[in-house]
């Protein structure tokens, strides 16, 4: 069923009228995910030691500015990331039935580059962690919860972005 979605999702996306104007956009935005991705790299790797170059404990330090992050993070989903609501009124006259679109159209939000992005900050920091000698299921436990942090925002973002007002 999955696979039909995606095929459906492929042909709706090359029979576009605008599809040489949107392929030149979806490359564009490649190459801005890119920089995106090895900023945040960077800035997983190195926040630990310019924090205790400060003198400071890098993780209550990150965990002090956590909710500043993710109001960030909230506000930029809000006008940045699409939500998939336009793609399935065409699945709806569609003999399948409507919790497997929803599931399908949630599934597609769940793999989106706004969730990605925040492991390259995350999975670094705590690997430094780990490797600078802390608590190894304290960091993965904080690791869980950053993660289960960015898919809240995540479907917060998919309750706020109502289109069927």
């Amino acid at each position: 069923m999955i696979l039909k979605f995606l095929y459906l999702e492929w042909k709706s996306f090359v029979r576009s009228a605008s599809f040489g104007t949107n392929l030149a956009l979806k490359i564009l935005l490649g190459f801005l995910a890119v920089l995106y991705t090895f900023i945040f790299l960077m800035a997983g790797l190195g926040a630990f030691y310019a924090l205790k170059e400060m003198h400071l404990d890098p993780l209550q330090t990150v965990n002090k500015y956590l909710i500043y992050y993710f109001l960030i993070d909230l506000g930029i989903r809000l006008m940045l990331q699409k939500i998939p609501v336009m793609n399935i009124r065409p699945l709806l006259i569609l003999p399948f039935k409507r919790p497997t679109i929803v599931n399908f159209s949630i599934g597609k939000t769940i793999l989106s580059f706004f969730n990605f992005l925040h492991v390259f900050f995350f999975l670094p920091f705590s690997i430094v962690l780990l490797v600078e000698g802390y608590d190894v299921l304290s960091v993965m436990l904080w690791h869980l919860a950053m993660i289960a942090l960015v898919y809240s925002n995540n479907f917060l973002n998919i309750i706020l972005t109502n289109k069927d007002n």
